[in-house]
C-alpha cells in the first residue's frame, strides 16, 4: 500500500535522535531512584527486549523499561494534516515501576494500587520539574561553547550542519494527561514529556514526546486470577493493563520481526482507525480503540490460525475488519453483581431505546491471559460505531480506498449531532462521593457509572428521536454527548410525543419527567391521543413556525432534561455551533440570523412574480414565454446574507409589522432577486446579434408596460399621465378569458387582483416591485449564444451562457439539495463567508462554492448539521487533487463520466479548478475563467490551516468560544500592507467578522440606519467615527420619475467594490489587490516587483492613496528589518529539513507567479497583431487614464495661474507707458533703419 498522510518517515537520524531522547530521560529517572533509595528488585512480566541497541533496561532488575509502539514501529499520527501534526506530535513509552517501598504487593491486593500509583506519580512529575528548571539554571549560567559527546549534561545537543557545529538547546514540558488521551478518574494518569527547541524568533516542539507510564513491581494471583476478575473486574484489569505492559511488547516483537506484511498492515489499521474516528487518541471517548488493541486482534488471529505470517498485507486487512464486525460476538456483564452484592438492571431503558446495555463489553483475549483487552469498550459501542466503521471499509473494492474515498471525520463528527454538557462539576464530585461511600477496598466505578444518570436522562429525553446515544467525559466539568439520529426529519420535530391516554402508568411517568405544565394531549390523524410536549422556540414568528435544524430541537429538549432533573447548572450547546454566528446581521436592537426570518416572506413574493408572469395575456408580448426561472441564491436559501425587505421599497401606508416585512433592512443599498425569463420568439427575429438585442429591449418595455397597467400602483396611467382606459380594458378582458381557461375562476382573479406593484424597465431587464423585494427579470434567447460565437465573441458568449442559461440549470439543481438536506443551506453560507473573509471570494465564484459543499451532500453519507458540512468543504479543498476533475457522485456512471471531464479538461485551456455536474459534466461553465492554479493553490492552503484550528476545537477539553471566529480572520502577514476604506463607504458593517458594538452604533430610526467602524482596528489613521445618518425615501415620498432615479442609484450600490476596480486598473501591473466581497473593510495589497520591497511599497501605497481619492485612508508600513529577513530564513530552513515539507502559499510565491504570468502576457501581446495593442498591459513609466487627466486639470490650473501672472505685470507696466512712450517710437525708428 502507498504512503498515507498518517505515515511516519522513518529515517536513521529521527530513530536516533528519539533513542537520544529516552536515554536522557532514563539517566533522569535513575537519578530520581538513587536519591530516594528505591529497591530494584525484580518484578514479574518486566523483561526487556533483547534487540534494543543499548538504550533502555537491559537489566531485569532496571526499573525503567521499554513500550509502546515506537519499538515496533507501528506509532502513526492521529490526523492527516500536516499543522495538527506539529501540535499533538507522536509518543513514545516508558515503563517506571513502582517500588515496593510506595506500593507493595498487600497494598495491591487489598485495592490501594491506584492511590499509591498517583502519589508516586505526583512525586516524580514534582522532581521532573526540578530536573527541567535545573536545566534552565545551568544553560543560562554557561557563557555558551558546546561539550563535547552527543549528549550534554543540562540536556542540549550537539548537532553538525553544512560543516560547522552549533548547539541546539532542548527545553522539556512536562505535563499531567489523562491515561490514553481519555477522562478518567485522577488515578489514571501518565506524565508527558515534551521536548521544545527555543530559538531567537519561535519555540518548536519535536515530532516525538515521551509518555512516561508506571507498573506495579508485582502482580499475584489474588488480582489476575479468573476468580479475582470475576470479583473485582474493572480495578484487576487496570492493575492487569499497566502490569503486562513489556510482557505485550515482548509478544507483538517477536510477531512483528518474524512478518513485515503483518506490522505493515498494523500500521494501516492504526492509521483507518484515526480517520473513521473510532481510536481513543482522535475522539477522546475512552471506549474507543488503540494502537494496541487492533495489534492484539492481528496477534489473535494468528493464535487461532485465521491470519499467517505469510499473507499479505491486503488480506491480513480484510480479516481485521471481518473480525471486528463477526467476530466479536462474547460478552460480559459487569452490572450482574455489584461490589454490595446488588444488581444494576438498566436493560429496561436502554432496550426500549434499541441502545444495548453499557454494563455489557466485548471480549478479547490473548492465549494464556485471563484479562480482556476490552474492557472498557461496550457492546453498544462496539455495535454500532466500530462494527459499523469495519462494514463501511470492506464496502470498497481495495483497502487503500477507504482514506481516500471517505473524510477525515472524528467521533464527534462522525454522529449527527455533538452536544456539550457543561456545567456538571458538581454531579459529577456527588457521583463520585456516594460510590466510594458505597464500595470500597478495590471497587471503583468505571467511566460510564459516573455518567449512569446522565446518560439515562439524555436517552429517555430523546425517546424516539435517536437511534443510538453515547456519552463521555472530557473534564471534570463538561462531557460530550453524541447522538445519531433515528431520521433528519424526526430530529426536527417540534413535538415529542409520549404514551398512548389509555397507558395510565406511563402517562403517569412522561408526566413526572415532563412536568405537568408543559405536557398536552393531541389526537393524531390515525385517531389515536397521546401525552406530548410541544417546544416552543425564541425566534418563532407569529404567523408561522420557522423550520428549525435538528441539531437546535435536540439542544433545546436536552437542555430542559438535565436543568430539570440533574440541576439548574448544566448547559447544553451544540459542537462548533459558534461558526453560525459569522451569519447574524442586526434587525433592530438584535443580532441574529436573518434567513428564517425572510425564508418564507421570499418563496411567497417568488411565486406571487411568477403568477404575474404566467398569467401574462399571450397578446401582450410578441413573444412566447417558455419559463421563469429565479435564480438568485437567496430563493434556494445559499446567500450567505439573504435578500431582505428594504424599506425603500415600500410605502407609508404599508403595515411593516406584519410578518412578510420581517427582518427590514434600512442599509444604503439594495439587493435585488435576479430571475430569468426565457423566449421563444418562433423564427420571427433575424439571425442577428443587433436584431435580438433590439427585440430583447422592446419585449423588456412591453412587458413592464403590461404589468404596470394589471397591477401597478398607478392605475389608469403610464409614462405621464396618458389615459389608457380602452386598452386597459382589452388587456383585462383578455386576461379573464386567459385565467377561465386555466380553470382558475373567479377565486383566482380575486387573489391576483390583490398584488400591488411597481415596475420600470431598461434596455436588457425588467424591474418589478413588490412586497418591499425588487426583483429583476433578464430576457434570455437561445440564439444569442451560438450568434456571439459564430462571430468570434467568445467571451461574451461565454458570460452570456453563464448567466442567463448556466444559472437557471444550477438553480434547478440546487434546489432539490437544499430542500433536501436542512444542513445544506447553511452549510453553504458558512462556506461562502468563509471564502470571502479569506478575500477569495472573486475568484471562486458562489456558484462553485455551492457546488463544493454539495459534493459531500451528494455521497452516501451526507453529513448532518452545518458544522459537518463546513468541515466536508475544507477536507474537499485541502485534500482533492485539483489536477484532476471533480465529478459529483450524482449517478452511477460517475467513472465515465470523470473520464470524459479528464479528457476534456486535457484538450482545453489550464484551469484551477473543474467541476463535472449533472447538468455541465463537460463544461464547468463556473470554473472557466477563474480561479488559475495560483489561487487554488492559496485556498488549499488556508483550507489546511482552518481544519487545524477546527481540529483542535474538537479535540480539545476546554475551547474558547472566540477561537471558532478566527477561523475566518485572514493572516495580514501574508500581504504587504492593508489600507482601510473610507467609513462613508462601508454600507454594512454588521456584516463584518467582528461588527461594530451595539454601543458604538447609531441606533437606526424608522427612516435611517447608522454604520460604524469598531475601534480594534490596528492600521494607523483608521477613523472610529460613524458617519451621518442618511435618509432613506419611501416608494409614495418622492414622485415617480425622482423616486425611479432614486431606486436606481441604491440598486447594487458598491463603492468598495468601485475604488478595488480603480486601484486594480492603476495597478495591475504593481500589485494584487484583494478585499472582502460580503463585508468589506479594507483592501490587501501584494507588491509585484524585483526591487527593494519597502521603497516599492511606499511609492504605491501613495499612488494608491492619490487614485482612491480619500476612499482609502493612509496606513502604516511594516519595515523590513534584517531580523525578519533573517526568522523568515530560518523557518524556510526548518521546513526543508522534513521530507514532507509543508507547501504554505506566502507572498513571495504568489509575487513569482504573477511576475512569471506577466512575462507571458507581455510576450503574447508583442507576437499578436498590431490592432490589439490597446489590450497591452502599461508600462512603469506611462500613466492611466486617472493620472492623464490629473495632470492635465494640473496643467490647465497652472496656465490659468500664469495668465492671471501676466496680466497683473500688463497693468504695472502700463502705468509707464505714458512717461516713456516718445522713447519708444524713437528706439522703433532707429531699430528700422538699422535692419534697412
Amino acid at each position: 500500500m502507498l504512503p498515507t498522510p498518517y505515515h511516519l518517515q522513518w529515517s536513521e537520524e529521527l530513530i536516533r535522535h528519539v533513542e537520544l531522547r529516552l536515554r536522557q530521560l532514563h539517566a533522569c529517572l535513575n537519578e530520581f531512584y538513587q536519591k530516594n533509595n528505591y529497591s530494584t528488585a525484580s518484578f514479574t512480566g518486566a523483561e526487556a527486549l533483547d534487540s534494543v541497541s543499548e538504550p533502555i533496561g537491559r537489566n531485569a532488575t532496571d526499573p525503567v523499561q521499554a513500550a509502546g509502539s515506537f519499538l515496533l514501529r507501528t506509532c502513526v499520527h492521529s490526523t492527516p494534516f500536516y499543522e495538527t501534526q506539529l501540535k499533538r506530535g507522536v509518543g513514545a513509552d516508558l515503563v517506571l515501576t513502582v517500588p515496593e517501598e510506595v506500593c507493595s504487593l498487600k497494598d495491591v491486593q487489598i485495592g490501594l494500587y491506584l492511590d499509591r500509583r498517583h502519589e508516586f506519580l505526583l512525586k516524580v512529575e514534582r522532581f521532573l520539574r526540578k530536573y527541567a528548571k535545573r536545566m534552565v539554571q545551568e544553560e543560562t549560567g554557561k557563557n555558551g561553547g558546546a561539550s563535547e559527546g552527543g549528549r550534554n549534561g543540562d540536556g542540549s545537543s550537539d548537532v553538525k550542519e553544512d560543516g560547522r557545529q552549533r548547539r541546539k538547546y532542548i527545553r522539556w514540558d512536562i505535563q499531567r494527561v489523562p491515561f490514553g488521551d481519555c477522562w478518567v478518574n485522577e488515578e489514571k494518569y501518565i506524565i508527558r514529556i515534551v521536548f521544545l527547541r527555543d530559538s531567537s524568533n519561535a519555540t518548536r516542539r519535536e515530532v516525538f514526546h515521551v509518555d512516561l507510564h508506571f507498573q506495579p513491581i508485582s502482580v499475584s494471583g489474588r488480582i489476575a486470577s479468573v476468580a479475582a476478575i470475576r470479583k473485582h473486574p474493572y480495578y484487576s484489569h487496570l492493575v492487569l493493563e499497566d502490569a503486562l505492559m513489556t510482557t505485550h511488547l515482548r509478544k507483538l516483537h517477536n510477531l512483528f520481526s518474524n512478518s513485515n506484511s503483518l506490522q505493515r498492515a498494523a500500521v494501516f489499521l492504526n492509521c483507518w482507525a484515526h480517520h473513521t474516528g473510532i481510536m481513543a487518541r482522535t475522539s477522546g471517548h475512552p471506549e474507543a480503540l488503540s494502537g494496541f488493541h487492533l495489534s492484539a486482534v492481528i496477534l489473535r488471529l494468528v493464535e487461532e490460525g485465521v491470519v499467517s505470517p505469510s499473507m499479505s498485507e491486503e488480506n491480513v486487512v480484510r480479516a481485521v475488519w471481518v473480525y471486528l464486525s463477526r467476530g466479536l460476538t462474547l460478552t460480559e456483564s459487569y452490572a450482574t453483581l455489584n461490589n454490595d452484592g446488588e444488581g444494576k438492571n438498566h436493560e429496561e431503558v436502554a432496550g426500549a431505546l434499541s441502545l444495548g446495555n453499557r454494563s455489557d463489553v466485548a471480549v478479547l483475549r490473548l492465549e494464556g491471559e485471563t484479562m480482556n483487552l476490552l474492557f472498557r469498550t461496550s457492546t453498544s459501542f462496539l455495535k454500532q460505531v466500530i462494527k459499523k466503521a469495519a462494514d463501511d471499509a470492506m464496502q470498497y473494492q481495495r483497502s487503500s480506498e477507504v482514506l481516500l474515498k471517505t473524510p477525515f471525520q472524528p467521533l464527534q463528527l462522525s454522529m449527527d449531532v455533538c452536544l456539550v454538557v457543561s456545567g456538571l462539576e458538581a454531579h459529577f464530585a456527588e457521583t463520585n462521593s456516594a460510590g466510594n461511600g458505597k464500595t470500597g477496598g478495590a471497587a471503583y466505578l468505571r467511566p460510564e457509572e459516573v455518567t449512569q444518570k446522565l446518560y439515562l436522562v439524555v436517552c429517555e429525553a430523546l425517546g424516539v428521536r435517536a437511534s443510538y446515544v453515547t456519552m463521555w467525559r472530557r473534564s471534570a466539568d463538561a462531557a460530550h454527548v453524541a447522538v445519531r439520529l433515528a431520521t433528519e426529519a424526526e430530529g426536527r420535530n417540534r413535538l415529542t410525543r409520549g404514551p398512548p391516554l389509555e397507558d395510565t402508568e406511563a402517562v403517569s411517568r412522561f408526566n413526572n419527567f415532563w412536568g405537568n405544565d408543559i405536557t398536552s394531549t393531541r389526537q393524531f390523524p390515525d385517531g389515536g391521543i397521546y401525552r406530548c410536549v410541544l417546544w416552543t422556540f425564541d425566534h418563532d414568528a407569529a404567523s408561522h413556525a420557522i423550520v428549525l435544524p435538528a441539531t437546535t430541537v435536540v439542544r433545546r429538549v436536552v437542555q430542559f432534561a438535565l436543568e430539570k432533573h440533574i440541576g439548574a447548572s448544566a448547559r447544553v450547546a451544540v459542537l462548533l455551533n459558534g461558526l453560525e454566528g459569522v451569519l447574524a446581521e442586526r434587525v433592530g436592537a438584535e443580532w441574529r440570523d436573518t434567513a428564517p426570518l425572510v425564508e418564507k416572506s421570499l418563496l411567497d413574493a417568488c411565486r406571487a412574480v411568477e403568477t404575474m408572469v404566467v398569467d401574462i395575456p399571450r397578446t401582450a408580448l410578441p413573444c412566447k414565454i417558455t419559463s421563469l426561472d429565479i435564480v438568485s441564491a437567496s430563493e434556494r436559501h445559499t446567500a450567505t446574507f439573504p435578500v431582505r425587505p428594504h424599506i425603500a421599497l415600500t410605502y407609508t401606508t404599508d403595515d411593516i409589522t406584519q410578518p412578510c416585512f420581517a427582518g427590514l433592512s434600512v442599509a444604503p443599498t439594495i439587493e435585488p432577486v435576479h430571475g430569468v425569463l426565457t423566449i421563444d420568439d418562433r423564427n420571427k427575429i433575424p439571425d442577428t446579434v443587433e436584431a435580438i438585442a433590439t427585440m430583447k429591449g422592446a419585449i423588456c418595455a412591453q412587458l413592464s408596460k403590461v404589468l404596470q397597467e394589471q397591477y401597478g400602483d398607478d392605475e389608469g396611467k403610464v409614462d405621464g399621465g396618458t389615459s389608457i382606459e380602452g386598452k386597459e380594458g382589452k388587456l383585462k378582458k383578455e386576461r379573464e378569458e386567459h385565467l377561465s381557461r386555466q380553470g382558475g375562476g373567479e377565486t383566482c382573479g380575486k387573489e391576483t387582483e390583490k398584488l400591488h406593484i411597481r415596475s420600470s424597465c431598461t434596455a436588457h431587464s425588467v424591474d418589478i416591485i413588490f412586497k418591499g423585494y425588487l426583483f429583476r427579470l433578464y430576457i434570455a434567447h437561445y440564439r444569442e449564444v451560438s450568434l456571439l460565437r459564430a462571430l468570434g465573441r467568445e467571451s461574451e458568449a461565454s458570460t452570456i451562457e453563464r448567466k442567463l442559461f448556466w444559472s437557471a440549470q444550477h438553480a434547478k439543481f440546487l434546489r432539490t439539495i437544499s430542500f433536501g438536506h436542512s444542513s445544506y443551506a447553511t452549510a453553504t453560507r458558512i462556506a461562502s463567508r468563509w471564502m470571502s473573509a479569506m478575500l477569495l471570494y472573486e475568484f471562486i465564484v458562489p456558484e462553485a462554492v455551492e457546488l463544493l459543499v454539495a459534493n459531500a451532500y451528494l455521497g452516501a453519507a451526507p453529513p448532518k448539521t452545518p458544522a459537518s458540512g463546513f468541515l466536508r468543504f475544507l477536507q474537499l479543498l485541502a485534500c482533492h487533487d485539483w489536477k484532476e476533475p471533480l465529478v459529483l457522485p450524482y449517478s452511477m456512471d460517475s467513472k465515465e463520466q470523470a473520464e470524459a471531464a479528464a479528457l476534456v479538461r486535457s484538450m482545453g485551456e489550464e484551469r484551477g479548478m473543474f467541476i463535472a455536474t449533472p447538468y455541465a459534466p463537460l463544461e464547468s461553465p463556473f470554473t472557466v475563467h477563474t480561479p488559475r492554479p495560483l489561487i487554488v493553490h492559496r485556498v488549499v492552503q488556508l483550507a489546511k490551516a482552518a481544519l487545524s484550528a477546527l481540529i483542535d476545537l474538537v479535540s480539545e477539553d476546554d475551547s474558547p468560544s472566540h477561537l471558532e471566529a478566527a477561523v475566518f480572520t485572514p493572516n495580514p502577514s501574508d500581504f504587504d500592507f492593508q489600507m482601510v476604506l473610507h467609513p462613508c463607504l462601508l454600507l454594512q458593517t454588521d456584516r463584518l467578522i467582528a461588527p461594530p458594538s451595539i454601543e458604538k452604533v447609531k441606533a437606526a430610526g424608522a427612516n435611517g440606519v447608522g454604520s460604524g467602524i469598531s475601534g480594534a482596528g490596528t492600521v494607523a489613521g483608521e477613523s472610529t467615527d460613524s458617519p451621518a445618518t442618511a435618509r432613506v425615501w419611501r416608494l409614495d415620498e418622492l414622485e415617480a420619475a425622482k423616486s425611479r432615479i432614486y431606486i436606481s442609484e441604491l440598486v447594487e450600490r458598491e463603492p468598495a467594490a468601485h475604488v478595488v476596480r480603480s486601484v486594480r486598473a492603476a495597478t495591475r501591473d504593481r500589485s494584487m489587490v484583494f478585499y472582502d466581497c460580503l463585508a468589506p473593510r479594507s483592501i490587501s495589497v501584494i507588491t509585484i516587483t524585483s526591487h527593494a520591497p519597502r521603497n516599492h511599497c511606499s511609492k504605491l501605497h501613495d499612488d494608491i492613496l492619490r487614485i482612491s481619492r480619500g476612499a482609502l485612508l493612509p496606513t502604516a508600513l511594516r519595515s523590513l528589518t534584517s531580523e525578519e529577513e533573517t526568522a523568515t530564513n530560518e523557518v524556510m530552513e526548518t521546513k526543508g529539513v522534513s521530507s514532507r515539507v509543508h507547501n504554505v502559499m506566502d507572498k513571495d510565491a504568489i509575487v513569482a507567479a504573477a511576475r512569471g504570468a506577466l512575462r507571458r502576457k507581455r510576450s503574447n501581446i508583442n507576437e499578436g497583431k498590431e490592432g490589439k495593442s490597446s489590450k497591452r498591459p502599461r508600462r512603469e513609466g506611462s500613466k492611466t487614464k486617472l493620472e492623464v487627466r490629473q495632470s492635465q486639470h494640473d496643467s490647465r490650473k497652472s496656465s490659468a495661474d500664469k495668465g492671471k501672472k501676466r496680466s497683473a505685470v500688463a497693468e504695472q507696466d502700463g502705468r509707464s507707458k505714458g512717461t516713456n512712450g516718445e522713447t519708444n517710437k524713437k528706439t522703433e525708428k532707429v531699430a528700422k533703419r538699422k535692419v534697412k
